[in-house]
């Protein structure tokens, strides 16, 4: 067979003799395992330059570099004190990582108990794997991409079945060094999960690059698993959206498993954040992903649907600019922001959404 030069170019134990019976048998092996997968052949890091289109010298000085430089950063408020730091790769990084996740991340399936990041999944998907259940119990991941560093989603690329050198590489484009602007945004109680970051000093999952979403999904792959067997043991319900897990079923057994779950999610590297663990049962709000799951079907909350027929109303009766003025409403986007949350209860309650539409629809809007 023809090797690719390449590929003898990454080799180092082939430099001046034709290659062994051992070596090609290895190559077929290697080909034929990524080609029946539906997946790309890459046998170097100048290899995977040249199939996506960018430039080998930018992805060469990229993996060389912390990496920081190729990302705009900027720090996002949370609701409960603190902030998050936004990461979003620039130009030609953003391609190459989202080359990635369209010819190799998203052919590789997630959990069925995942519920976010994939196509096929919704909130609503999510949510209603919980309907008409006594209780729900709630808990979420600690800074969820943090925890997920640089020799975890090498061993997914590995586990894929690409080359060492080749899932090394795929790995630190889809990772950032966490610098001071990251460990500074750390709050107290996130101490462990910070000695962590600091412990390990490789690279993290940015939060806005592409691949990340996909990544923490197939990192989740064992956990899943776990969470999921423990649930049917104990006749429970259990979904995954991104860092929400939600388990239902009877409140004492809920209860019961609460020490085991919080300890196989130990057991998998990442962090529970405690804060936002809950425990609802009948008679009180149901929630889930933001979906009320109270009745027999999945519904958007009345109040988010009050707000939008205030604003239908309003609009129509006394005209937009009318209405902003009086209710002092300062966002110059406000029919994109009344569009898409109509498109958003259309979603989850179609015929309802179809009904929101028509009066949008019919609102005499400033040009």
């Amino acid at each position: 067979m023809t090797i690719p030069s390449i590929f003898k170019n990454s080799i180092p134990k082939e430099p001046t003799s034709e290659p062994s019976e051992e070596f090609l048998h290895e190559l077929a092996q290697y080909n034929t395992l990524l080609s029946n997968k539906g997946l790309p052949v890459i046998y170097s890091i100048h290899h995977l330059g040249l199939l996506s289109g960018v430039s080998v010298k930018t992805v060469l000085d990229f993996c060389e570099s912390d990496r920081t430089k190729a990302y705009k950063r900027f720090k996002l408020k949370k609701k409960k004190g603190g902030y998050r730091i936004i990461q979003t790769p620039q130009s030609e990084i953003k391609y190459l990582q989202r080359w990635i996740l369209k010819n190799i991340l998203e052919k590789q399936p997630s959990h069925q108990s995942c519920k976010g990041f994939d196509i096929s999944t919704s909130i609503k998907s999510n949510a209603e794997q919980h309907l008409n259940k006594e209780a729900i119990l709630k808990i979420d991941f600690l800074r969820f991409f943090d925890s997920v560093n640089e020799k975890q989603v090498y061993r997914i690329f590995k586990t894929i079945g690409y080359h060492g050198n080749v899932a090394l590489a795929m790995a630190k484009i889809c990772t950032i060094i966490p610098d001071k602007l990251i460990i500074d945004s750390f709050r107290k109680h996130e101490k462990k999960l910070k000695d962590a970051v600091l412990a390990h000093g490789l690279g993290i999952l940015a939060q806005g690059a592409p691949t990340s979403p996909k990544l923490s999904n197939l990192l989740c792959l064992s956990l899943d698993n776990r969470l999921t067997a423990l649930a049917e043991r104990n006749k429970l319900s259990y979904t995954r959206y991104a860092d929400d897990l939600t388990f239902s079923g009877d409140r004492s057994t809920l209860l019961a498993v609460k020490k085991s779950i919080c300890k196989i999610v130990k057991d998998e590297k990442l962090f529970v954040n405690a804060g936002k663990t809950k425990l609802l049962k009948r008679g009180s709000p149901f929630f889930v992903t933001g979906l009320s799951v109270h009745n027999k079907k999945v519904t958007v909350p009345k109040k988010k649907k009050k707000e939008i027929e205030h604003h239908l109303h309003h609009c129509i009766k006394n005209g937009v600019q009318t209405h902003m003025i009086k209710s002092n409403i300062q966002n110059r986007n406000f029919k994109d922001w009344l569009f898409g949350n109509i498109a958003f209860v259309y979603s989850v309650e179609k015929e309802l959404g179809e009904q929101y539409f028509k009066i949008f629809n019919n609102i005499q809007w400033p040009i």
